[in-house]
């Protein structure tokens, strides 16, 4: 099966074959009927959103109000997931994936996680197709360096925006989570 269910909940991979030849390659990145069997319900993306980063680049840890699904067409990034759903069983918990031209792979990233990556090549594209319109008033972010969450970045003085300089930590968004 092309699309198998990561290591939290709701979280899938896309492992879809590449062709090539001395020409280059041709790939499917995804079907829809594979992933909306795999989710158990249909998905409607409605915007494409692209991104190009330099190495030492970090973007994240972020999340929004949609789901996304998450491909990387040039360059090589670290991409690392983080569950922030109160009500889920894989709360707190992480998945990290080496993202673009060493395995081509996409993931679906659902409603209620973060999700953030840093580059590792010269340059990256990060592409992403949502499921809600972007209005920027949904928008969550928690620290990059999170003690508890414990992302083991490939990188350890990354470039950074200022608001992922400042963003609070796991057990300031949720402090009844971590009480005691």
């Amino acid at each position: 099966m092309p699309v198998r269910q990561g290591k939290l909940a709701g979280l899938l991979v896309i492992e879809r074959p590449t062709i090539g030849d001395e020409r280059g390659f041709f790939r499917e990145s995804f079907r829809m009927n594979e992933l909306d069997e795999a989710r158990g319900e249909p998905t409607a993306f409605v915007q494409e959103n692209h991104s190009r980063s330099r190495r030492g680049v970090l973007r994240g840890l972020h999340w929004e109000n949609w789901e996304k699904l998450v491909y990387v067409p040039r360059g090589t990034v670290f991409t690392a997931v983080a569950d922030t759903r109160l009500d889920s069983p894989t709360f707190g918990k992480i998945e990290t994936f080496e993202l673009g031209e060493t395995n081509r792979w996409k993931i679906f990233i659902p409603r209620g996680l973060a999700h953030g990556y840093c580059v590792l090549s010269d340059e990256a594209d990060y592409t992403y197709q949502v499921t809600t319109y972007f209005d920027g008033s949904d928008t969550r972010a928690v620290a990059w360096n999170d003690p508890d969450l414990a992302v083991p970045w490939p990188i350890s003085d990354p470039t950074l925006s200022e608001r992922d300089k400042t963003a609070p930590t796991m057990r300031q968004l949720f402090p009844d989570r971590y009480s005691g």
